[in-house]
């Protein structure tokens, strides 16, 4: 993390309003500094200038998708634990993937709660022993 804060850092990176609005108001209650982009090209651009501990990205997204987003997270931020939450499902074809290329985890929407959510966050922000 960088800046002022001691808040983890969170980007959330969805081009569903609603859903980016619950990540926001759920975290930041919990203590995390959260922002939030909708497309690609601009979640891409904030990772690079927030240095969040956590990206939440989803797949289908308008000009970069997630597949590549994560890809690019990992190359220029490797410290970063990208979570993908996303609505696409193939079986678990694509979620193995993802976690092969170096994704911390995988969600489906919708997702029935976000505490679990929360708890795979909060192992990524904790220290590596």
């Amino acid at each position: 993390m960088t800046g002022t804060t001691d808040k983890p850092r969170l980007v959330a990176i969805d081009d569903e309003v609603e859903f980016t609005k619950a990540i926001e108001q759920f975290f930041s209650l919990r203590g995390y500094d959260v922002q939030i982009a909708l497309t690609g090209t601009s979640g891409l651009a904030l990772v690079d200038a927030a240095n969040p501990s956590v990206v939440l990205v989803d797949l289908k997204l308008p000009g970069i998708d997630g597949d590549e987003l994560l890809q690019r997270i990992r190359q220029r931020h490797p410290q970063t634990k990208v979570i993908i939450v996303t609505a696409y499902n193939d079986g678990g074809k694509t979620r193995d993937r993802l976690l092969s290329l170096g994704a911390f985890a995988h969600f489906d929407k919708p997702l029935t709660s976000l505490r679990d959510l929360a708890a795979m966050v909060q192992r990524a922000v904790a220290p590596t022993p």
